[in-house]
């Protein structure tokens, strides 16, 4: 009879789970307004954690979005004054016509 004993599968136990980031940032903004809400204990430590550090996600400060700014327009201008010189300039054909042997 062992045998032919077939053996039972194993189940497991599947829970599944669901994010929503907007329910998310509602529970956070709740929480920050001093409110009731739904958040763990873990996630009460962290929304502190960011508060008195000032490291909130997703928020630049003035200062560092106007150095970010500042930087992109130093590199897109020496980016074209460079595209001026190479392509612009006759510098371009001497090479051109140096590389083609004329």
């Amino acid at each position: 009879m062992g045998f032919f004993y077939k053996h039972k599968p194993r189940g497991f136990n599947y829970i599944p789970r669901y994010y929503d980031p907007q329910k998310e940032e509602w529970e956070r903004k709740k929480a920050e307004a001093g409110l009731e809400t739904n958040l763990s204990h873990e996630e009460e430590l962290r929304l502190q954690m960011r508060k008195k550090w000032g490291t909130d996600k997703g928020q630049d400060d003035s200062s560092e979005r106007r150095y970010k700014t500042i930087r992109a327009v130093v590199i897109g201008a020496v980016v074209l004054l460079a595209f001026y010189y190479i392509f612009c300039t006759p510098m371009f054909t001497n090479i051109v016509s140096g590389l083609m042997g004329k």
